[in-house]
């Protein structure tokens, strides 16, 4: 019976930290993965607002800019991702019902495309990955297929996705 209760703690503890490891597996957030020309993951350009919690979880902030014609933004500085909303002359200006014009990443962005480029990766990384440039400037690379590459220091800082 002593071995028992000597016993009953180590098993307690085990199946604790077993639990725990089980539940951080179930919470991890889905991996993001860039798609030029389209989004990231199943979000997509012209998605409505309403499809943002959906695909990248809450904490978005609504930002308006302009206002003749504003922009509307679902901005998380936590998770590093911009989404830019047109109004498209639209009476009803809800940004759920407005659809995405473009993404913009950077800093926390934990993301990357499919083939591995992603916030710190280098633009010579860049350019092995997707060939010269569409166009170019010493701060960033645009490539045709709908992504820029924002440089600091030869070294990719932000990410724009945009419209093909």
């Amino acid at each position: 019976m002593e071995n028992l209760v000597a016993f009953l703690p180590i098993l307690l503890c085990t199946t604790i930290s077993m639990t725990s490891c089980d539940n951080d597996d179930t919470n991890e957030e889905t991996e993001l993965i860039i798609h030029p020309g389209q989004g990231i993951n199943n979000l997509k350009i012209g998605d409505l607002g309403e499809r943002v919690e959906v695909e990248l979880g809450d904490g978005f902030a609504v930002i308006m800019n302009g206002v003749s014609n504003p922009t509307y933004n679902y901005f998380h500085d936590n998770k590093g991702i911009d989404i830019v909303f047109g109004q498209q002359n639209s009476p009803d200006l809800a940004i759920n019902t407005l659809p995405i014009q473009r993404f913009f990443l950077y800093e926390n962005f934990e993301g990357m495309t499919e083939e591995g480029i992603q916030i710190g990766s280098t633009r010579t990384e860049v350019v092995d990955t997707y060939g010269d440039p569409d166009q170019e400037n010493t701060f960033s690379s645009d490539y045709n297929v709908g992504i820029r590459f924002i440089y600091d220091m030869d070294v990719v800082s932000d990410i724009y996705i945009e419209e093909l």
